[in-house]
């Protein structure tokens, strides 16, 4: 079995169309009320190949659907050969659609095509900027043009495309910048899925450390120190060691720092949790899908993906990254109901619920860091299966009573199709994490508002610092025999240390 990191193989850049003849050139057709609507490079082929286009439209081999696709082969013209890309109906096409359909021309043209080259400028969104564009351009594409993490013994087909082009006449500032941080974002994304969908007897917490130390001695500046439980104990994180407890599998905490910016400028926090397999503990799961809960790391997964992929950029920002890993297990050394431990801030804790383990690892993960004292402290967590009822898989819950901060979260995930959705956090929800021998209890007193309550949990211990929590719970992987992880949100946080 292989564990190599799939990396992003291609390149991708912005270049005007005399520098692409050896690419395999697309472009796109539109349809209107049931008729073609070529754009203009689509006209040009039609027009240089005897209108081959439109005669194909007419017997109905070509219909211009949304992500449907007409290859011609190599020819004087067209020395890397043209394809025609169905953009669906003019009326419909918005970023979403973008986006499927760069996933379809990925499938399609990726397994052969060493170069391709889009003319995508002239199917742009009409709702979104240039630059925004770019940018979901490139995170799309490099990431479908990468291969998932895979231990099948037979040979597996990888994509062949080196070469991702935008082609425009006027290669722009905000093309060239979007697609630079497109390529940063599918970076995380490629490291986060790559770590999600490892199998959890090989991605344990020591693994996570080894990777994170290994990979950061490629990378100039990037330090790294591992907490082992002697220290974790030392420490006093009391509320992470009540949940790594049951397992044989030692805990570890990670931190991750990235000076890029001043010295002295204080950093952006990212802080997630790392359960590297959840089986409830004492308060065990049901078993179906239970090898689901492989991605209950997909928190730290998505740090780990978006620090690297900032220190290898060589962002300017100072970029503190922190993961709690261990595992949750049932066994005679496990937490039990009914146990009171006391966290790093010193509050003591009541457990009502083994299986609310993510809390009480960010508990200690969110006091360690806010005595950082960062600008900012994001945490990442597959936290609650309320927020999969309350929003599905579009939106990650965000919690924050930071109004401003809540904005630019929300803008940056609805530019990156990578979405948050606001949700309640207050002392109305913290009332009901209340207990009769401790300071809080790690489960509220009703089910109702169950994501609202567990983000209250953590707001306790964050201290004085501007902070939001992100509740990935549905949006971090698809669950089932088909199990797999989206990369979210590393795009979000990636665009995040960007432009905070």
């Amino acid at each position: 079995m292989s564990f190599r990191l799939p990396t992003v193989r291609a390149s991708v850049d912005a270049v005007r169309a005399e520098e692409a003849t050896d690419a395999l050139l697309i472009v796109g057709a539109f349809t209107s009320d049931k008729k073609l609507a070529l754009t203009p490079s689509a006209a040009d082929v039609n027009v240089a190949l005897n209108h081959a286009l439109t005669r194909h439209f007419a017997r109905g081999s070509f219909t211009g659907s949304l992500g449907t696709s007409l290859l011609f082969d190599e020819s004087e013209n067209f020395p890397g050969g043209v394809a025609v890309l169905g953009l669906g109906e003019i009326a419909d096409f918005n970023a979403e659609a973008f986006k499927i359909l760069l996933e379809k021309a990925a499938a399609t043209f990726g397994p052969w095509a060493k170069e391709i080259a889009f003319t995508a400028d002239e199917w742009l969104p009409g709702d979104m900027a240039e630059k925004d564009v770019a940018q979901l351009f490139a995170t799309t594409l490099l990431n479908a043009l990468s291969q998932r993490v895979t231990l099948k013994t037979s040979d597996i087909d990888e994509m062949e495309t080196e070469k991702v082009l935008w082609l425009n006449d006027e290669i722009s500032e905000d093309a060239v910048a979007g697609l630079a941080q497109g390529r940063q974002c599918a970076d995380a994304m490629v490291t986060m899925r790559y770590l999600a969908d490892l199998p959890c007897n090989v991605c344990t917490p020591q693994f996570l450390a080894d990777f994170v130390s290994e990979t950061a001695q490629s990378i100039n500046g990037l330090d790294v120190e591992i907490f082992d439980e002697k220290k974790i104990a030392a420490l006093g994180m009391g509320a992470f060691l009540s949940v790594a407890q049951g397992s044989v599998v030692p805990p570890r905490f990670i931190v991750m720092r990235w000076q890029g910016g001043e010295k002295d400028a204080s950093p952006i926090a990212l802080v997630g949790k790392g359960i590297t397999f959840d089986a409830g503990g004492i308060s065990l799961k049901p078993a179906a899908d239970m090898a689901d809960m492989i991605y209950d790391m997909s928190g730290a997964a998505s740090v780990i993906g978006t620090v690297l992929a900032a220190a290898r950029a060589g962002l300017k920002k100072n970029v503190l990254g922190v993961v709690a890993a261990c595992e949750n297990l049932p066994s005679g050394s496990a937490a039990k109901p009914g146990d009171v431990v006391t966290s790093l801030a010193g509050k003591t804790i009541e457990i009502l619920n083994t299986d609310c383990e993510g809390r009480m690892v960010l508990a200690d993960a969110l006091a360690w860091t806010a005595l950082e004292k960062p600008a900012v402290m994001l945490d990442m967590a597959t936290l609650t299966g309320a927020v999969c009822v309350a929003l599905g898989d579009p939106y990650s819950g965000l919690f924050t009573s930071d109004s401003s901060l809540a904005e630019e979260l929300v803008a940056i995930g609805k530019r990156t199709l990578d979405e948050v959705w606001p949700m309640p956090v207050g002392p109305a929800y913290k009332k009901l994490m209340r207990s009769n021998v401790a300071d809080i209890a790690n489960q509220a007193t009703t089910r109702n508002g169950g994501a609202s309550s567990a983000a209250a949990f953590l707001s306790v211990f964050t201290g004085d610092v501007r902070w939001a929590h992100l509740d990935i719970a549905a949006t971090a992987n698809v669950g089932g025999r088909d199990r797999h992880s989206t990369g979210r949100p590393a795009s979000l946080l990636t665009t995040f240390l960007i432009e905070f």
